[in-house]
């Protein structure tokens, strides 16, 4: 493919924020009853938008302001806790030139935040969109068409760099080319499997190893 844009899914590909995500929220849950395994949570609603439908409904015996409790726990843990991915700041220093973007279901200020945190905002920043832009989020494709056509460019152009079912689900309904990350603390063993029987082209571990990647499949 001819590659027009390069699209970062941010939580879990850029920052490892998923597992400080999944350890905080799974950790208050519990303290009102409501017991969940940090990879059973992960595995439900990594890649989801806190908005849809699968997520609130899991809010079923909890508090009414359980979200109001969560969110400065989860807050504080991404100011205190947070790192990027290793090896993200080498590589996209290496892209400098390579057209760009980011494609969150975290809110804009909270992708700010996180990429401020870890020193990458400079690589995007008004090049960053989020599902609160569109219809629907993941893993409706909306998120991704939308990029798509601020920038003017062809879905069959874009290379999505996505770390979850959710996240690759809406890139490849867009018909983008995707390529699962597996480098983040969250991910499960059968993740790799899982993102290539949904379609992904490759799956690679090493955020070091995207250019060289780029080079021999991207023209």
């Amino acid at each position: 493919m001819n590659l027009s844009l390069l699209i970062f899914d941010c939580d879990g590909v850029l920052v490892d924020s998923e597992w400080l995500v999944a350890r905080v929220e799974v950790e208050t849950r519990a303290e009102f009853g409501q017991q969940i395994s940090i990879e059973e949570y992960i595995r439900r609603y990594v890649g989801m938008s806190t908005r849809s439908d699968e997520y609130l409904n899991s809010f079923a015996g909890l508090p009414a302001n359980f979200r109001d409790i969560l969110k400065p726990r989860v807050a504080r843990a991404l100011h205190e806790e947070l790192d990027a991915i290793p090896g993200v700041a080498e590589t996209l220093a290496r892209l400098n030139g390579t057209p760009k973007a980011i494609a969150s279901s975290s809110l804009p200020e909270e992708i700010e935040m996180m990429l401020k945190r870890t020193q990458l905002f400079h690589h995007f920043e008004d090049r960053i969109f989020s599902v609160s832009m569109v219809g629907k989020p993941k893993p409706a494709p909306d998120i991704y068409i939308h990029v798509a056509q601020h920038f003017g460019v062809v879905e069959e152009k874009c290379l999505v760099i996505e770390d979850s079912v959710v996240g690759a689900t809406a890139a490849l309904s867009a018909g983008m080319t995707v390529w699962g990350f597996t480098g983040g603390r969250h991910i499960a063993p059968d993740t790799p499997e899982r993102l290539r029987n949904l379609g992904c082209q490759l799956v690679f571990k090493d955020m070091l190893e995207l250019p060289n990647l780029l080079r021999i499949h991207i023209s």
